[in-house]
């Protein structure tokens, strides 16, 4: 998906490779007012050179890596020899054309070349700052554009599978009172899956949800499942830190958790087990899962499409920051998800 300028899409790259060739064109023209057309091409590729030193490191690699990772002292420092390096190199480079097109000026104009250079080294990084925060925008913007397109996706597929959902809850709550009097387990049931059915619908919907609203889902979700086993599977569901105010994207811990009854049990045996563990702690999410690893009751459609579409939704969230761990020992499968919490 592309950005949208002037009624026409076009990806970051078209964009970047369009304004560096601005740039070179407009440096060679203004270096053509001064000098024959071989001296302005000289000139402009030196300039452009020092130009693209400056703005690809800080651009790529110190503002990603340092300053964005809250890395200050080592962002500053890498960016001081950067600067200083470009200013040598830029001052070393003028001072050789220039004794190469006019022999004996340059040991005149030395000074004036390197304050000249340390000046441009200046606005050439402050120009490297707006460019990393253009690139940053028009890719949230593509990211912002991708997650809707994914959200429509979503409510269309949701849509297809909900048959007139009013009267399907309508019927389940009929169903409830009737069944409250003969069995109460059953009315409980009933009411678990009223309440998935309900959060599929509305919350799904949404931007974000509350986490502890998620964990009730994953609750509902577990006590229906468990209703289908042959034999009882404990299940160890712990929570570490408080969930109250925290938000998420809706729906986004229980493919994991689906991923334990889906492949993780064997129906035939008594030894299932599920272990949850959710964690928060310091600004992120952990969330843990162990269960036995059966791979006989994997289907040939792959037992990890689940997680496949998970990775895909936590990469137009997060982008890279998180990370989806999964691990076979045996017979046991272990899936870790860590996500950063921002502010709401």
């Amino acid at each position: 998906m592309g950005i949208r300028i002037f009624n026409k899409n076009i990806s970051t790259g078209q964009l970047q490779v369009a304004i560096w060739v601005s740039i070179s064109v407009l440096d060679f023209f203004s270096n053509l007012q001064y000098n024959p057309a071989g001296k302005a091409l000289s000139y402009s590729l030196l300039e452009m050179l020092f130009y693209a030193y400056i703005i690809c490191v800080n651009t790529y690699w110190l503002i990603p890596h340092f300053y964005f990772r809250a890395k200050t002292t080592t962002y500053i420092l890498l960016l001081i020899l950067l600067l200083v390096t470009a200013i040598i190199f830029g001052s070393m480079g003028s001072a050789y054309l220039m004794e190469m097109y006019y022999p004996g000026r340059a040991g005149n104009l030395s000074v004036k070349i390197f304050a000249y250079h340390t000046f441009s080294a200046i606005l050439i990084f402050l120009f490297s700052v707006l460019y990393r925060l253009a690139l940053d925008y028009f890719v949230l913007i593509k990211k912002q554009g991708e997650i809707k397109a994914e959200k429509v996706q979503t409510e269309l597929h949701l849509l297809k599978q909900q048959v007139h959902p009013h009267f399907l809850f309508n019927t389940l709550n009929n169903i409830y009172y009737v069944a409250q009097n003969g069995s109460p387990q059953a009315a409980e049931l009933i009411a678990r899956l009223s309440d998935i059915m309900r959060y599929f619908i509305e919350e799904s919907k949404k931007d974000k949800v509350f986490l502890k609203d998620e964990v009730e889902l994953l609750k509902s979700y577990i006590e229906l499942e468990s209703i289908r086993m042959r034999y009882e599977m404990p299940v160890d569901f712990r929570i570490n830190g408080d969930t109250k105010e925290i938000r998420i994207p809706p729906l986004l811990l229980l493919p994991i958790v689906e991923n334990i009854f889906k492949h993780g049990v064997n129906k035939r045996s008594q030894n299932n087990f599920a272990e949850i563990n959710l964690t928060i702690q310091e600004g992120r999410l952990l969330f843990r899962t162990r269960n036995g690893y059966h791979p006989a009751d994997i289907t040939n459609t792959g037992g990890k499409t689940g997680l496949v579409n998970l990775e895909k939704r936590l990469r137009l969230y997060y982008e890279h920051d998180y990370q989806l761990d999964t691990q076979k020992l045996d017979d046991i499968f272990k899936v870790s998800l860590q996500i950063k919490l921002y502010e709401n």
